[in-house]
This record gives structure tokens, C-alpha cells and sequence, in this order.
């Protein structure tokens, strides 16, 4: 499967995580679970870290580990 690429300003669901339980529950303690919308703030290339925001709450994560989080477009 094809990965979501969302821009800047764009709202997605989070669809399904993938990876190990510490950072299942990592993210759980950040208020991302299933069904949970997140919208995609500004993130330069070259950080190599996606900015985005969660229930007002601004996080980001390394690259790698947002590319876990299967996404749908909303």
C-alpha cells in the first residue's frame, strides 16, 4: 500500500499503528490512538521531523516514526 502524504494544513484519522508497544504507548500518553485526528503543521525537509497537532497540542516525531502511523485523509 501506497503511503498517505498529507501537506501542510491537511486533517487525517489515524487508521492503524504500527511498531513496538513502548511507542504504542508513547504515543497513547499523547492522546493518539485510533480514530484520533491530527492535523499536519509546517515541517522542512530537512529536520527530518513531522511537526502536527493533536487535540491543541503540538508534537512532533522523527520521520521514521511517522511513517508508522497509517493515515486516511479527511
Amino acid at each position: 500500500m501506497e503511503k498517505l502524504i498529507i501537506s501542510e494544513g491537511e486533517r487525517a484519522i489515524v487508521i492503524e499503528i504500527k511498531g513496538d508497544i513502548e511507542f504504542r504507548k508513547y504515543l497513547l500518553a499523547n492522546g493518539i490512538s485510533l480514530g484520533t485526528v491530527i492535523t499536519k503543521n509546517y515541517s522542512p525537509d530537512y529536520t527530518k521531523l513531522i511537526n502536527f497537532t493533536v487535540g491543541g497540542k503540538m508534537l512532533s516525531l522523527r520521520a521514521t516514526d511517522f511513517h508508522s502511523i497509517d493515515l486516511i485523509k479527511i
